[in-house]
């Protein structure tokens, strides 16, 4: 055959060329034992083993051979009988050909038989289905008496007798080889009570597993009954969709599927029972959500404790009736949620209902210490899409109603700002107003309730609240301004302006805090804490920027609260006559100083921490740089030692009693009351030999670096007794030119250079 190898004969053993290879071979063994010649006398030993093992390799030899002979008679046998057989077989095959051709003329004569046969058996058929026939009127009335007095297994065994009836029938009808559409109609027609009887049963049934939750504590046995009627429908149902795979018959009204349509009332049931349950809506009470879905988590429980109790011993294993209620129930819930998602929420509806769903899972519900329902089984009750959406749609209004708030909140404490009275203050004297107060509660509520839905969103609202400060620090910090500038234009009105706006700034220090709380109650693990003052850190997250802006609102308070001080200071001249000669000639500047910072004080003792220390050390450096200002200004025209004398000492006589003032009007936490720059300064004027000049100049760079060359030179000519160039010639001697590439340290004299 194509494909098959070819096998080419065996080679002839070729003995003489096998003999001389064993020569060969032999003589190779010999000159590799006998390589020495004391080997020579064991060659008797070597022969007696070489013989030894020739003799064992022959009787190996006879053995096989032998085996091989054995093999081909038993095969050769084998192949005799074979053929035997084969012929045997071909005789038996001629004999039953030719009884076969004898047999054909048999069964045309037996032909008419066969007909009558088959006559017969359709004759005894309908014989056995005539009583049923006849008794169908009788057994139809019987059958509804029996569904209408809910005896529901007789009426079912007389309906499954007239259901079979009819399918016989039905079927007999339908093996006809020409089948009579009137004799098809007129069974169907007397037949057709039958169905109405299998309807009205079927709803007897529904109306059973409609209200299962309540007859399965009432009376279990209505619903075994019910489901035992389901499981033969059922049973009944494969059987005739067997046949109809054999013989393609369907009888009417088959497959019933009643099983199917259990799980379907069952699930109608509880769509109807959670709408139900709904008795209110938005027009007759704003809380309707609230009371509808509490009122369904309350039947939920009660309805899958029942289920879970009370419902298996009475279905059976493969209904599996617990899962498919719990499911059921799922659906139900999340199609009657995305009802009212769908028909529009409002306001607080969208916080009632994310509760509620974050409290699905959770012992208030399926984690319920008798039901502890496993949600990973059912799957979400809503998509992360819709819940999103949900989520979105809060914080939206919740964005809304804070902007609404903050808005609200600070038009009103703006109308106390001008109130004809003190604001109010807490029982260690501090002013404040309700606004911190008013705004931390909002926020308060809004993050306990997004605490109840997730953690989330918790961050989502965070994020919101950090925003919504923001933009709440921008219009606060506006206001403020805008107090100052109402206040400008007339200093008598308000009239406790300094007092509202030392209770403003000590409500930038509550916001503050209230930023660093909120800071480490949610973020603490987010970010580390050693980097929480860190003025430099680039990675300041929201809440610590937040904490920067109102430091900078309460900033902007103190240096309004100083400007206030100042106006109040060159109203009375004080600053503009340092160091002039109405100065010299005993003018009480001083004096106005220190009155007006201790009649201020009175009012600053309400002004918390840090900022009533920043404010003294700010009020301190100002008063450094008037009168650093004065001194270079050259406002006096000195001549000689003798008019220098006096005005250095009185100078000396001032930076001691502004130190006694800020010592006696100032915190101890602004640190030590240094006017030392001012005692450095009247040391260069008292000086009368210039040959020591270098060596005070040395002494006061060394001691502020940040002092430049051209404030050397004019606190020189200030002296009276030194041109420009010689005094420039001196400073250069001294400390050389200013490099201007090399930045310089920043210091008093360098604020006072950003006076000019």
């Amino acid at each position: 055959m194509p494909g098959e190898m070819t096998l080419s004969p065996p080679a002839p053993l070729d003995l003489g060329r096998m003999e001389e290879e064993a020569k060969a071979s032999a003589t190779k063994r010999i000159a590799s034992i006998l390589q020495r010649p004391e080997q020579l006398e064991r060659v008797d030993q070597y022969k007696r083993r070489m013989t030894r093992k020739k003799a064992s390799v022959d009787t190996m030899l006879k053995s096989a051979v032998q085996s091989q002979l054995d093999g081909v008679r038993t095969g050769l046998n084998q192949l005799q009988s074979a053929l035997q057989d084969v012929y045997e077989i071909k005789q038996s095959l001629d004999v039953v050909e030719e009884t076969y051709k004898s047999i054909q003329p048999l069964k045309d004569k037996l032909s008419s038989v066969n007909k009558e046969n088959n006559s017969f058996c359709q004759l005894g058929s309908a014989m056995e289905n005539l009583k049923h026939i006849f008794t169908v009127p009788e057994s139809v009335r019987k059958t509804a008496e029996f569904i209408n007095e809910s005896k529901l297994l007789q009426a079912h065994k007389h309906l499954t007798d007239l259901e079979m009836a009819r399918d016989d029938l039905m079927f007999e009808l339908h093996k006809q080889p020409q089948k009579s559409p009137t004799d098809n109609n007129t069974l169907t027609k007397y037949f057709k009570d039958v169905e109405k009887l299998s309807e009205d049963l079927g709803k007897q049934l529904w109306i059973i597993m409609g209200r299962v939750l309540i007859t399965v504590r009432r009376e279990p046995t209505l619903i075994v009954t019910a489901l035992r009627i389901i499981e033969r429908e059922e049973k009944r149902d494969e059987i005739v969709m067997k046949r109809k795979e054999q013989t393609g018959f369907l009888p009417v009204g088959r497959p019933k599927r009643w099983k199917q349509k259990t799980f379907e009332i069952l699930e109608r049931t509880i769509t109807y029972k959670i709408e139900g349950n709904q008795m209110e809506d938005r027009d007759t009470n704003k809380m309707w959500l609230v009371r509808h879905l509490e009122i369904t988590r309350q039947l939920m429980i009660d309805d899958l404790r029942v289920a879970k109790t009370l419902l298996p011993p009475v279905f059976p294993p493969s209904y599996a009736i617990v899962d498919k209620y719990v499911k059921m129930y799922h659906a139900g819930i999340a199609s009657h949620i995305g009802d009212m998602i769908a028909q529009g929420l409002e306001g607080n509806e969208y916080v009632t209902l994310l509760s509620w769903i974050n409290a699905y899972n959770s012992p208030e519900l399926l984690k319920h210490p008798e039901l502890n329902i496993d949600i990973k089984a059912l799957g979400p009750l809503l998509e992360p899409t819709v819940i999103d959406d949900l989520q979105n749609q809060y914080l939206k209004n919740m964005r809304s109603n804070i902007m609404d708030w903050t808005k609200n909140s600070l038009v009103q404490d703006k109308k106390d700002w001008f109130r004809e009275e003190h604001p109010d203050a807490d029982g260690d004297g501090f002013y404040s107003t309700s606004l911190p107060v008013i705004l931390f509660q909002m926020m308060e509520q809004n993050l306990q309730v997004a605490q109840m839905i997730g953690e989330d969103l918790v961050k989502k609202v965070l994020e919101l609240f950090a925003d919504e400060l923001n933009m709440f620090a921008k219009e606060y910090q506006s206001e403020i301004q805008s107090y100052k500038e109402r206040h400008m234009m007339d200093r008598s009105e308000p009239k406790f302006f300094i007092h509202y706006l030392i209770a403003n700034i000590n409500n930038t220090i509550a916001f503050c805090d209230y930023m660093k709380e909120l800071r480490k109650r949610y973020l603490k693990e987010e970010f580390d804490d050693r980097l929480e003052e860190d003025e430099d850190n680039i990675r300041k997250d929201r809440f610590q920027l937040l904490t920067d802006r109102f430091k900078q609102i309460g900033n902007l308070g103190c240096s309004i609260l100083l400007d206030e001080v100042w106006i109040d200071l060159r109203n009375s001249k004080c600053i503009d006559e340092l160091l002039t000669k109405a100065w010299c000639q005993g003018s009480h500047c001083v004096d106005i100083i220190y009155a007006t910072w201790a009649d201020y004080s009175g009012d600053f003792v309400h002004l918390k921490e840090p900022f009533s220390v920043g404010l003294v050390v700010e009020a301190r450096r100002r008063l450094l740089r008037e009168y650093i200002k004065a001194i270079l200004s050259k406002k006096l025209q000195l001549k000689n030692y003798t008019e220098r004398k006096p005005v250095a000492d009185k100078i000396c006589t001032e930076a001691d009693k502004l130190k006694e003032l800020f010592t006696k009007y100032g915190s101890t936490k602004a640190g030590e009351t240094d006017f030392g720059p001012l005692k450095l300064l009247a040391e260069v004027w008292k000086l009368r030999d210039t040959s020591m000049m270098q060596l005070e100049i040395t002494g006061l760079v060394v001691k502020h670096p940040d002092i430049r060359t051209e404030q050397l030179i004019s606190l020189l000519m200030g002296r009276g007794d030194m041109s420009r160039v010689e005094a420039r010639q001196m400073v250069q001697d001294t400390v050389g030119e200013d490099d201007q590439m090399k930045p310089k340290p920043k210091g008093i004299f360098t604020e006072v250079a950003g006076m000019a």
